[in-house]
């Protein structure tokens, strides 16, 4: 897949990171960068879920920081981390693809003309690329690691991707 230049929201990262599937972004996308108000959210508490991940991912390269100010209608909706992931895949023409969960920024993001996906189409893809065998393992984990809200998504999932038992 290597995408060019994928923007990270950290909620994305942090999920990756509870269904132990962080590691998956370097091997499904090129460049990856996240903004410092995402790298400040996900590091705020040096013990968050994807926190030492986001701070190794950093430290060796594999995800760059960039500065940006979000812009002022998103600003005004969304936290200081999920308004600025979708203003920097704006503000950068070489960016090929968003990785967030939030809906309202999703929304912004598409109707500027960007690619967006979350942590199910990561998922997803490493599976279409032969990363992975199957998402379930990580949907399960997810699932334990959020308390269960995930059911739903996980029931729908199955279903739209036929055999529940190899998702």
């Amino acid at each position: 897949m290597a995408t060019e230049l994928v923007v990270a929201d950290a909620s994305t990262l942090i999920g990756l990171r509870s269904a132990e599937a962080f590691g998956l972004l370097d091997k499904l996308f090129g460049e990856i960068v996240v903004s410092e108000a995402v790298r400040d959210e996900v590091l705020a508490a040096g013990n968050r879920q994807g926190a030492r991940e986001l701070s190794g991912a950093i430290q060796s390269g594999t995800i760059k920081v960039l500065p940006v100010k979000p812009i002022a209608a998103l600003a005004a909706s969304l936290d200081v981390g999920e308004a600025s992931t979708p203003t920097l895949g704006i503000e950068d023409a070489g960016l090929s693809l968003v990785l967030m969960d939030e809906m309202i920024g999703r929304s912004y993001a598409r109707s500027h003309g960007l690619n967006v996906t979350g942590l199910v189409g990561v998922l997803l893809a490493a599976r279409r690329e032969g990363l992975v065998s199957s998402v379930r393992p990580f949907l399960e984990r997810l699932k334990r690691a959020t308390s269960g809200y995930l059911t739903s998504l996980f029931a729908r999932l199955s279903t739209k991707l036929g055999n529940p038992e190899t998702v």
